[in-house]
């Protein structure tokens, strides 16, 4: 009799044993392909984001912002890529794609909103596009963050003041990593001037973090 329940006692810790591997292994699956998902969603929104590379000589054009608002809608929403993204990069295209076509003084941060209401529309609306520039860029950098390939070459300098504003307005800390400043930086990287519209305030912060491409 006690051997009888031994076995069975046993012969339950086993099958326990084996469904918690299934139920692992199974979680493991999912997790690979939503992996892969990902990657492949980012990859998209990547593409869609060219016509604010951080090499532009001028600042986006109303057009391009539209344009660029209807596509990043577009992918967060009718293709479904956008339930793939992580929190960070959720908020940060939240607060690009608000800004891309929201009135000046709605735009995040408060900080660049009160300076560009302060400008007449059409130099508003110049610095508008160099901002985005430098904001898509920073989500740009955060979807590499996810993906651990957060290895590339920094293309501007440091961030402005607004910038690390919108970082915070996102809700993510310019202190933090990728925006943490590195000890070690490439003596020949490629310089490119984060301000295309002449028109943004001086940095003063060197030690702010490094947007890439």
């Amino acid at each position: 009799m006690a051997i009888t329940t031994w076995v069975q006692a046993a012969g339950t810790v086993l099958l326990g044993l084996v469904g918690l591997w299934f139920a692992h292994n199974y979680r493991r699956q999912i997790r690979l392909k939503l992996a892969e998902r990902q990657v492949e969603a980012y990859a998209r929104l990547w593409a869609l984001t060219a016509p604010a590379v951080p090499f532009r000589a001028t600042p986006l054009e109303p057009a391009e912002l539209k344009k660029l608002h209807d596509d990043m809608g577009k992918w967060y929403f009718d293709d479904g890529d956008g339930i793939l993204t992580s929190a960070a990069a959720r908020d940060l295209f939240v607060g690009v794609h608000g800004n891309l076509v929201c009135p000046i003084g709605a735009m995040k941060p408060a900080v660049l909103a009160a300076q560009l209401t302060a400008l007449s529309p059409a130099d508003a609306e110049r610095r508008r596009g160099c901002a985005i520039v430098r904001q898509v860029s920073l989500l740009r950098t955060q979807l590499k963050k996810d993906l651990a390939m957060h290895l590339g070459v920094d293309y501007y300098t440091d961030l402005q003041p607004d910038d690390r504003a919108f970082l915070v307005s996102c809700g993510l800390s310019p202190r933090r990593r990728p925006w943490r400043p590195r000890w070690l930086r490439p003596a020949d990287r490629p310089h490119v001037d984060s301000c295309v519209c002449g028109g943004c305030p001086a940095k003063v912060s060197p030690d702010a973090g490094h947007p890439e491409f």
